[in-house]
Parts: structure tokens; C-alpha cells; sequence
């Protein structure tokens, strides 16, 4: 063996560091987790050890644990404390010794899985599909009025299907949802309804260059106005809903008048600081803020495509560095809330970040007499949000049935590109040691819903996904093909994969 008696005691030594701690602690967060939902208490005081277990550096010891063939607590989060304590048996064995074992309150090796499955099935329904891992699907407009297509969608796997609030009206909500629950009942299946409020994204405002493009006599071109803008370009940046202009420049080509665009909403234009970075359309086009001013800001473009990049209007605005204080509900959530208590299964919460943002939409669904039973999905976006995640974990145990949805889109320009691995591995370990399903979001197989052809890449995505709960697909016109291939592709990755642990099933060569 190449681990020495030396390293044992050491390995000992720090085991035993953190169960004491993890005791100490116990005390400390139980006015913390007493305001949880009862089916709750064991999940949120595992989410507590495993958050004290990851203020400790483990890697040397994980190494040792590894030459001994013992676990490396690598897959661990869900019953923590026991997972510690079964290693503090084995190596004071080793070592000739009997651990003292009293006062300890823990969740056996394999519970904290049996939990988690408990609160997926809670939360999206039974599944009679020989796969763990959900799937939920974007519902585009014709969605309202095409019954073939959604038939289709559940026909092809679909477990949950999602409305996007900042799209269409009640109107179309009520016929997508009457078409959803028609489908399931006549595949006998089970098909939950999830709706997104919009959230307090900030975005551009509507583009009108009207005059420029009068002799085009194209209503459609005017449909798609946008700026175009180079790397090095300025551009303003106002409160103002007085219109966008395109830069403006003399017979020398000198610039005269930076290009113009408006914001929503409007006041953000006083929390912005001057060096900040900025981002549009998804991170397409990167600036930073040069000036500031009280009804406008100025950015010089840092990042476009060679040839320029065009920036249309209600595309989104990111700053990853700031706290622009405008997360919770918004006016037009609260409004579309009334609809969503009375005809969906679950609401996705947009633009979370903090827990004052959970106690909002908790009072405004006891407001509204919401059903217990509706679900809430938490949509991880920013980097607040990332930062203040056990707590808002904790707060939202208030509600029976809950997820997380790791909305990679926003997420990954908030937190920047290279931290993404780490922080989506983050949010999956952590909901994994609070026991609430994760949901797998933005841009999974976009290339077949939109082309009919995935990427590589797109492949291996949802090789990883099924570390998640549930998968979701937006819309495209080869949806169906992309639900039928993902549903596939799953059943078949969680053969040889739980989660974030590798199976080995038997190979075949021929």
C-alpha cells in the first residue's frame, strides 16, 4: 500500500476536523432551516454540511483516499455527513482504532439519491419512461393553434411543456395549455406545464430608422432594423424612448455623431459605472462604458464580428460586473402571476438573485391563494444569484415542490466564459446536496431544432446533461426531431451514467 500510517493519521485527522465542524455548525444554521418546508428538513441540513465539507481543501486527502480504493466523496453531496462518517470508520480501522460514533444524525450512503428522485417525481410528475432525466420543451406561438404538433412533442417524449410569459398573451397561453393537456390525455401520459415570467431583463429598445429606410417600400425590412457596429465604434446608450439613429459622420469620414439606442428599462442608465464591461444580443457584440451621464452612457465596442455586427432592437443587456438593483417581480409578472396560479403546474422564476427575491414571489403566490402543489423552478442567470444560491436554496424550501434551472445563456456571460464549467458544476453539486432537481437549460441541440442538423458539440452537451433532472429543448422548426433524437440519445447515455457517476456496463466489439 502507498499510503503511509503517517498519511492516514493526517487523512484522520482531517476527516474528523470536518464532522466536528459540521456538528458545531449544526447548531448555528438550525435558525436557518426551522422556516423550511418539513419534507425539507433533511435537505436542507445536508445542504449545510456540504457547504461547511466544501470550506475545507480536500484534494490531498481525496488523492489518498483514492490509492486506498476508498471514495473520494466525489459523488457525495447527497448524504454527506454519512459518506464522512463512513470513512471515519474505515480509516481509524486502519489505523487500529474505534471512532466515537455518538450524537451523530445523518443520511445513509444512497438516501439523499432516493430524496432527490422523490422531489423530481414531486415536482414534474411520474414518469412512465424507462429514462431518469426529463425533458422539457419551449412551446412556440403555433403551439396555440397546430394540435398535430404538440401531439407530436408528446408522442416524441416531451415530460413538461414550458410558456414563455414574455411572449403572446392569455389568449394563446390558454390554447397552447388546453392542446398540451388534450395531448397527454390521449397518450395517457403525464405532461406538466411550466411558465417563465419574463423577469427584469434589461434589453434594447425597439428600433424605428424610419426615414432611412422609407424608399426600401418593404414593411418586412422595417420588421428588421438594426445598427451595425464595429469593433472600436461608439455608441450611446439612453433612458430615452426617443428613438435609435445610426453614426453620423463628415466628407472627411469623421465621425460627427456616435450611433444611438435606448434601453429597458430606462432608469439603469443611472447604475451603470464608468469601465464597466457591457454585452448585447448574447454576448455577440462586447463594450465598455467610456462615459456616464444622467440620461445616457457611452460604450466604445471592444468585440464584433470582422465586418461589423448588427445590434436589433429587444435584445438582451448584460453587465456582468454589476448590481443594477432590479431583480425580483415586475409589474407585468405580477399581472401574468394571476394566470399562471390558475392554469400551470409550475413557474419558472426569472432573474432570481437573492433571497429577498424568493420571499417576493413566495408572498405574491400566498397573495393570490396559489395551490401548495405548484411547483417552482428557480432560474439561475446571474452572478449574484450564483453567489447567494444556498441561501436562496434555503428560502425557497418553503414550497413543496422545487427545482433549479441552470439558464446557461445569461449565466455564462455573467460569470464569463471560462468560469462556466465551474460554476454549472456548482449549482449541480449543491442542488444535488439540497435534494432539488436541476433543470439543463439554453441552446441544448439548437442547431436540430433550427436546421435539422446538430453539432458535435451539441452531442456532447447532452452526453453531460444527464447529470441534470430534466433537459430543455427550445423551439425550432425541427423540434420534434430534436425531442425524438434527445429522448434517444438519454435513454442510451443513462446506461452507462447516474448522474455525475460512471456505470460500466458490460462491452461489446462486435
Amino acid at each position: 500500500m502507498s499510503v503511509t500510517r503517517n498519511q492516514l493519521q493526517k487523512m484522520a485527522v482531517q476527516i474528523d476536523q470536518v464532522v466536528d465542524l459540521i456538528r458545531q455548525q449544526d447548531f448555528a444554521d438550525d435558525v436557518l432551516t426551522q422556516s423550511v418546508c418539513p419534507i425539507y428538513k433533511e435537505s436542507a441540513k445536508n445542504l449545510m454540511h456540504y457547504a461547511t465539507f466544501r470550506s475545507f481543501d480536500a484534494r490531498k486527502m481525496q488523492k489518498g483516499l483514492k490509492e486506498l480504493g476508498l471514495t473520494r466523496l466525489a459523488n457525495a453531496e447527497g448524504n454527506i455527513l454519512g459518506s464522512l462518517i463512513n470513512l471515519k470508520i474505515i480509516v481509524h480501522s486502519l489505523l487500529g482504532g474505534a471512532p466515537d460514533l455518538t450524537k451523530n444524525e445523518f443520511l445513509s450512503i444512497g438516501e439523499g439519491t432516493q430524496i432527490l428522485k422523490r422531489h423530481t417525481n414531486e415536482l414534474f410528475g411520474e414518469s412512465d419512461k424507462l429514462r431518469r432525466v426529463r425533458v422539457m420543451v419551449t412551446q412556440p406561438t403555433e403551439a396555440a393553434t397546430n394540435y398535430n404538433l404538440v401531439l407530436n412533442m408528446v408522442r416524441n417524449g416531451m415530460d413538461c411543456a414550458r410558456v414563455n410569459c414574455a411572449h403572446d398573451g392569455p389568449e394563446v397561453w390558454q390554447a397552447i395549455i388546453n392542446n398540451v393537456r388534450k395531448a397527454a390525455e390521449e397518450c395517457s401520459t403525464t405532461v406538466k406545464v411550466a411558465m417563465d415570467l419574463a423577469g427584469a431583463k434589461v434589453r434594447t429598445g425597439k428600433i424605428d430608422l424610419g426615414a432611412r429606410l422609407k424608399e426600401k417600400k418593404t414593411s418586412r425590412k422595417r420588421m428588421n432594423q438594426f445598427i451595425r457596429l464595429n469593433k472600436g465604434d461608439l455608441l450611446i446608450v439612453t433612458g430615452k424612448d426617443n428613438g435609435a439613429s445610426l453614426s453620423e459622420f463628415n466628407n472627411k469620414g469623421e465621425l460627427v455623431k456616435p450611433a444611438r439606442i435606448c434601453c429597458v428599462p430606462p432608469h439603469i442608465v443611472n447604475r451603470v459605472e464608468k469601465g464597466a464591461p457591457i454585452l448585447f444580443d448574447d454576448g455577440k457584440i462586447e463594450g465598455e462604458i467610456m462615459e456616464t451621464g444622467p440620461e445616457s452612457f457611452q460604450v466604445k465596442i471592444t468585440r464584433a464580428k470582422e465586418g461589423g455586427t448588427k445590434l436589433k432592437g429587444e435584445k438582451g443587456i448584460n453587465f456582468p460586473t454589476l448590481d443594477l438593483g432590479i431583480s425580483g417581480l415586475t409589474d407585468k409578472d405580477r399581472e401574468d402571476l394571476k394566470f399562471v396560479v390558475n392554469h400551470a403546474d409550475i413557474v419558472n422564476y426569472s432573474y432570481v438573485n437573492d433571497a429577498e427575491d424568493v420571499n417576493d414571489l413566495l408572498l405574491e403566490l400566498k397573495n393570490l391563494g396559489a395551490d401548495e402543489d405548484l411547483g417552482v423552478i428557480l432560474k439561475i442567470e446571474t452572478n449574484l444569484a450564483y453567489k447567494n444560491l444556498i441561501n436562496i436554496l434555503i428560502t425557497s424550501m418553503q414550497r413543496k415542490h422545487l427545482g433549479v434551472m441552470i439558464a446557461r445563456g445569461d449565466l455564462a456571460l455573467e460569470v464569463g466564459w471560462k468560469n462556466m464549467g465551474m460554476v454549472q458544476e456548482g449549482i449541480l453539486s449543491f442542488c444535488s446536496a439540497a435534494h432539488i432537481p436541476v433543470v439543463w437549460a439554453t441552446q441544448v441541440l439548437e442547431g436540430l431544432a433550427k436546421t435539422g442538423i446538430p453539432s458535435r458539440s451539441e452531442i456532447t452537451d447532452i452526453t453531460s446533461s444527464v447529470q441534470a433532472e430534466c433537459v430543455m429543448l427550445n423551439k425550432g422548426p425541427h423540434i420534434n426531431e430534436a425531442i425524438s433524437f434527445l429522448d434517444e440519445v438519454l435513454l442510451n447515455v443513462e446506461s452507462s451514467h447516474n448522474k455525475k457517476e460512471v456505470l460500466l456496463p458490460k462491452m461489446e466489439w462486435k
